[in-house]
């Protein structure tokens, strides 16, 4: 069976929606296929159309086939897995190998309903459409049903919600039957929205903070940039700040610009469409964001810049991977750096990660990018830091003796911990919400907290703040005769 399903933006006078294509292979066995889910929504009035045909011969074996569109709503759909879910894996129908996760997994819905037909399942739909091929057998060419359909749904008044649709065939279940593959293309239309309902706001919410990035970014490092003049020297922390920036900057670029793609061609940037996959890219960005933000928050609770890794190294093998987030300065020797590596690592891992929560993008099981095992992997990680940053504060705690850089680990302490948690609980919190507002609270909420939290961080490096007062950076251009560099004239400054 071969299924492939693309969610598309489409403007199509002025409407758009999802297009689902493929090519659908029934048989006894396998009497309906799961094709998509897509969220409408409320109080406007929805059209799908449809087109199915077959290359090799008619479908129709001179036989009354059944073949139906079914739309399950979210009040139906749980009736419909209750009623299709297996007792053991292989004795149900609905079950294919396309699905990403199997119903037969730990977490799998409750067993199948004593005498569960394909008609009874059938009866469950929401909403269906008898799909009647019109069969062509034009002179030299080989015979074949074609069908087109078009269909306006009224969505109910108070919210969006979720429907999935199924393609089935119940009289298949009469005899051993084995029609040929059929070729469709669905097209959900969602009123005139250029997006689904899951996907409301998320490009005002890119395009917003792209902005308010941009005006910040152009004002805040042109006074960096003066300052780094006016001294002939800068630090490390500033540069790795600068780099955290720019990741988060062209995540955010890239996702409006696969949304203003998605609203044009229908495709957007995608893997499954294009090598030019921006969306992907965004991802990877902004986790690389992250884990530098992760790694820059860990190198000041260890004291970095506050003089506190000086007085006590963390002793054997723990050490030798850990200073280099006491000490970043030594990441600049490259793979020679015990550090360097964990981190390359990390990096590599969170890519894999990312790239293989793609392949969960269409399943009925997931409504955000970290409903899966990937994006739990992920949250996991995150957690890890966590404790690897509590342990670090830990330390400094008890090696440092002076007030002010006490009170301003305590203060790193409360923000960093709500820095590095605060998005595992958006994710916890996106449980309790309907289906449909998950993509938008998971989605937006990592891109609101991540470019909030590099503001804020970059207000550690202006001039008045309590932090610059007490690190190195305020004996920058005067004390520092060492650092990275040619010259002495442009060096960096790493502690």
């Amino acid at each position: 069976m071969v299924h492939r399903c693309a969610v598309l933006a489409l403007l199509l006078a002025p409407a758009s929606g999802k297009i689902v294509d493929g090519v659908v292979k029934l048989s006894s066995q396998d009497t309906e296929m799961y094709v998509t889910k897509f969220s409408f929504s409320p109080s406007v009035y929805s059209t799908i159309n449809g087109t199915f045909h077959t290359d090799e011969r008619e479908y129709f074996d001179n036989h009354p086939h059944s073949l139906m569109l079914c739309l399950y709503d979210d009040v139906a759909w749980p009736k419909f897995q209750t009623a299709c879910a297996p007792a053991a894996c292989g004795t149900c129908t609905c079950v294919h190998t396309y699905m990403r996760l199997s119903l037969c997994a730990p977490v799998s819905l409750p067993r199948m309903t004593k005498g569960s037909l394909c008609v009874d399942r059938q009866r469950l739909a929401s909403w269906s459409t008898k799909i009647v091929p019109k069969y062509s057998n034009e002179p030299g060419k080989t015979p074949r049903h074609d069908f087109s359909f078009a269909a306006t749904l009224k969505m109910p008044s108070r919210h969006a919600h979720y429907w999935f649709g199924m393609l089935m065939d119940c009289y298949l279940e009469e005899y051993d039957a084995h029609p040929p593959p059929m070729q469709y293309a669905l097209l959900f239309m969602n009123g005139d929205s250029q997006l689904p309902a899951d996907e409301d706001g998320m490009r005002h919410i890119n395009v917003f903070i792209l902005v308010a990035m941009a005006l910040y970014g152009a004002v805040y490092f042109y006074n960096l940039y003066e300052r780094w003049t006016r001294l002939k020297q800068g630090h490390l922390i500033t540069l790795i700040f600068m780099l955290a920036y720019f990741l988060q900057a062209l995540s955010v670029l890239c996702e409006v610009w696969h949304l203003s793609r998605f609203t044009k061609d229908g495709k957007g940037l995608r893997w499954r469409h294009t090598w030019f996959a921006l969306d992907f890219v965004s991802a990877v960005a902004q986790g690389a964001s992250e884990l530098i933000i992760s790694f820059v928050l860990i190198a000041l609770a260890f004291g970095w810049t506050l003089g506190l890794q000086s007085q006590e190294p963390v002793s054997g093998a723990l050490g030798k991977l850990l200073a280099g987030f006491q000490r970043p300065g030594q990441l600049l020797r490259g793979l020679r750096s015990p550090a360097a590596v964990l981190l390359l690592v990390l990096a590599f891992v969170q890519v894999v990660l990312l790239a293989r929560g793609r392949a969960f993008e269409e399943d009925f099981n997931n409504f955000h990018d970290f409903e899966h095992w990937p994006g739990m992997a992920l949250i996991g990680m995150r957690v890890a830091l966590c404790a690897l940053f509590v342990y670090a504060l830990y330390r400094s705690f008890r090696l440092e003796r002076q007030k002010e850089v006490l009170s301003f680990l305590s203060r790193l302490r409360l923000l960093g911990c709500i820095w590095f948690l605060c998005f595992p609980g958006v994710v916890a919190c996106a449980v309790v919400l309907p289906p449909y507002r998950r993509h938008q609270m998971v989605a937006g909420g990592a891109i609101v907290l991540q470019s909030a939290a590099l503001m804020l961080l970059s207000t550690l490096f202006m001039q008045r703040s309590e932090y610059y007062k007490i690190s190195s950076l305020a004996h920058l251009g005067s004390v520092f005769e060492g650092g990275f560099g040619a010259g002495r004239s442009q060096k960096l400054a790493v502690d």
